[in-house]
C-alpha cells in the first residue's frame, strides 16, 4: 500500500502544528509551575521574599512591611519605636503614603493627630516607665505602582521604604 491509500478520511493534520502545540503545552506547564512556586515563596505578597524591615540611620526605629502588595488588598505595617525620655513622641508618615494608601486601622490611637501638606503626624504622650512602643497600621493600596513612603520619629533620620503594588 502506498501512503496515499493508507490515510484515513477526515481532518488533514499538519505535523508542524501538532509539534508546535505540544511544545506550547510543555512551555505553558513550566511557566505555570514557576508562577505557583513564586507565589508560594511570597514573591507576589505575604511570604519570604515579600517581608522586609527598614531601619533609620541611627537604628533607633524600624518599619516592618511587605515589598509586594495587591491593589485593594489590606496589609499590615508595623512601626517599632523606642521611646525617648521626652514627654512626647511624634511620628511623621509621609512621602507617597497618604496618596497611595488608605488607612483602615491605626493602633494604638494617638493622643493627637494632624496633617501638614501630604504628611500625617501622630503624637503620643509617653509614660516614664515605657521602654518602646509599636504602632500598627492596616492599610489598603488605592492605586498601583511603586510608591515611596517615609516614616520619621521626632527629628531622627527618616526611614524610606517602597512597595510594589500589583493591579
Amino acid at each position: 500500500m502506498d501512503k496515499e491509500n493508507s490515510k484515513l478520511p477526515g481532518v488533514n493534520e499538519s505535523q508542524h502544528f501538532l509539534n508546535f502545540e505540544e511544545k506550547f503545552h510543555k512551555i505553558g506547564f513550566v511557566v505555570l509551575l514557576v508562577i505557583i512556586l513564586l507565589a508560594l515563596a511570597g514573591f507576589f505578597s505575604g511570604g519570604y521574599f515579600s517581608a522586609a524591615v527598614k531601619e533609620n540611620a541611627n537604628n533607633t526605629a524600624h518599619v516592618e512591611y511587605e515589598r509586594f502588595g495587591r491593589l485593594q488588598t489590606e496589609f499590615k505595617l508595623k512601626i517599632v519605636i523606642p521611646l525617648p525620655p521626652s514627654p512626647q513622641t511624634i511620628l511623621r508618615i509621609g512621602g507617597d503614603f497618604n496618596t497611595a494608601y488608605e488607612t483602615e486601622t491605626l493602633w494604638p490611637r494617638p493622643d493627637r493627630m494632624y496633617s501638614h501638606g501630604s504628611d500625617l503626624y501622630l503624637v503620643y504622650n509617653t509614660l516614664n516607665n515605657q521602654k518602646d512602643a509599636t504602632v500598627w497600621l492596616r492599610v489598603m493600596p488605592v492605586k498601583p505602582g511603586y510608591p515611596q513612603s517615609v516614616v520619621q520619629l521626632n527629628h531622627e533620620p527618616e526611614i524610606h521604604f517602597r512597595q510594589f503594588i500589583y493591579p
